[in-house]
Order: C-alpha cells, then structure tokens, then sequence
C-alpha cells in the first residue's frame, strides 16, 4: 500500500474573490493557493506511512524509514507565485508545522497572500493573513483531508488611472474584513504497478469573504462592501512516479475539473430608499467551470530534509486563466 504526495493538486479550491465598480460586471477572479504547505506536509505524513506499508512482495527486500514515532514532527516554509493572463501577478508565503497521528496527520499553518484586484480603471489591492487547522491521513489507501481557515483580508490603496483623482488613495470606508472558509477532500491510491500510483479525488470547499466596492467619482459615497460566498468543488486525477532511494521521491502529473459557484461577479444597481443613510450593495454570482493540468515533484535533499515543487494551469476560467508555481522546503524531527 502506497500513499502518493499531491503537492498543488488543488490550488484552485481554496480561496475565489472579485472585485468590480459600481454596476458593471467584475472579471477578476483571484485564486489563493489552498492552505500552502498543507501538500507537503501531508506527502511527510503519507511518505512515513509508505515506508512502512510497502506493497508486500518488495517489503521484505527494503529498509523502512523511521516511523511516524520516531520523528513524529514536521515543518515547513513555502512560496509561490501566480500570475492570470492579461491581468495582475500574485504572492504568497506560509509557514506549517504537522504532527503524525498513527496514520494520519494533524496540521497548523499560517499563510499571508497578496494581490490585486483589476477591473475597468481602478486596481484595488489586498493582504491576506489566514490561519489554517488540518487534519486527514491514509487509511487503507483510502486518503482524506479536512481544513477550516479564518482570517482577515487588509484593503490596500486604491489606485485610479485616467481620471482627475489622486494617483491613489485610502479607502473611504473599511479598512479590511473577515475571511472564513472550510472544506475536504477524498481520494483513492490505486497501485498501477510498482512505484506507479493513480489517485483520483474529490474536493469540496466553502469560503466567505466581502469585497470593497469603490464608490464612483464624485458621487459623495464611501467605499462599500458586498459579501461574497463561494462554493468551489473539483475531481482531480493525479498520475505519481516513485523513485530512488526506498522510494522516497516523487514526480507526477495532475489533470483536473474545476467548478465554483462565484467565478465572476457584478455588482447589482443599489436599491435608494430615502431613509437609508447609505445603499445598500448586493452582488450577483454567476458559476464557472475550467480545466488545470499541472505538474509536481517531491525530492530528498537529507536524510531529513525535503524539497517539494509544483506548477499549474488553469485553461477556460472566465475571469482570465491563470499559471502557477511553488516550492516547499520540509523538515522531521
């Protein structure tokens, strides 16, 4: 029995946000990477558990690794960048520490991502600091995976180009807002041969969060904000090579389907009601649909030490397709 890594399997499940102007329509879709770090530090989890489950007709021939109660510890640093066609690049970095559990993992990782929301004139953008609580495993080939993230996205400076306004400037209205968002995953490894693995899986998440409208021109109102719930959902099928050294290195392929409930969203025209102080703002959420093919690598540096690398692309996104990439770097002890 054998427990594939899967690093960027899912980076484009986790986190989908717009932002738009009043009234008109927003193509700014922007991905967060799911969890950083959470791929490798479930491959360290999986990869202590192949050592020891070994397809029973080479297992007598190899020496396992220290078990899970040996260096039951891990931790990591990741980054990665993404940058959507036509349209603006992102950034993030993260920090992870996991804990093997008999065969399974648990998981606590902080992750700040930052990026920038376009549309028409105005570029709008954000810090995320987001903390993550994980767990999951592999039981009899079957692996799972469970988060729940809160955080808070930070508002930038506004810029505007084209108009008689400032080059940029602070937002009228809030400074920042509350982010939350959980969800889970299930796959299958399934043993082609040996030390080929294929494990098809699905992926479902929900997030919250609300995005800062900026008010027109000269129209006398702050910034508002409109809340934006998203519903993301994937089937994924990854193809794994091990290799080396008690096969603890891994290269492999990722084809997916991607769906989310929020792939573009337009601002909706605010409804006056003259003993409102302000108007109220609602968004209107239309699905999309897309292909990702990516692929990953995770190498034995040390004894100890782990490198873990990953790139992917998204083909059909509404919003612009994206390309991304990232590395992590994970320690036992």
């Amino acid at each position: 029995m054998h427990a594939t890594r899967r690093l960027g399997a899912r980076t484009s499940a986790f986190i989908i946000a717009a932002s738009a102007l009043f009234a008109q329509p927003v193509s700014a879709q922007q991905v967060l990477p799911e969890t950083p770090g959470s791929e490798g530090d479930r491959a360290e989890s999986n990869q202590a558990q192949a050592n020891l489950q070994r397809d029973e007709a080479t297992a007598r021939d190899e020496v396992a690794a220290p078990p899970p109660s040996v260096m039951p510890w891990s931790a990591s640093v990741s980054a990665g960048l993404s940058a959507r066609d036509a349209g603006p690049d992102g950034s993030w970095q993260s920090l992870a520490l996991s804990r093997s559990v008999g065969r399974g993992y648990l998981r606590a990782s902080v992750m700040r991502y930052h990026g920038t929301l376009v549309q028409a004139d105005t570029a709008l953008p954000s810090d995320y600091f987001i903390g993550t609580l994980g767990a999951g495993g592999n039981f009899d080939n079957w692996v799972t995976d469970g988060w729940v993230s809160i955080g808070r996205q930070r508002y930038g400076r506004i810029s505007q180009t084209g108009t008689d306004q400032p080059a940029s400037r602070e937002s009228t209205g809030a400074t920042s807002s509350p982010y939350f968002a959980v969800g889970a995953d299930v796959g299958h490894v399934i043993t082609l041969s040996p030390g080929w693995y294929a494990t098809p899986t699905l992926a479902v998440s929900y997030a919250h969060g609300q995005l800062l409208r900026p008010a027109p021109e000269n129209s006398g109102l702050p910034d508002l904000e409109t809340d934006e719930p998203t519903w993301t959902g994937g089937a994924n099928l990854r193809l794994d090579r091990a290799f080396g050294p008690e096969g603890r290195n891994f290269i492999g392929l990722l084809a997916a389907r991607q769906w989310s409930s929020n792939g573009v969203s337009a601002l909706l025209l605010p409804v006056v009601d003259d003993s409102a102080i302000l108007p109220e703002l609602k968004s209107r959420h239309y699905p999309d649909s897309w292909y990702e093919a990516g692929a990953s690598a995770s190498l034995s540096l040390l004894p100890r030490l782990d490198l873990d690398l990953y790139a992917t692309r998204s083909f059909g996104m509404k919003a612009g397709d994206v390309t991304s990439a990232g590395l992590s770097l994970r320690t036992r002890f």
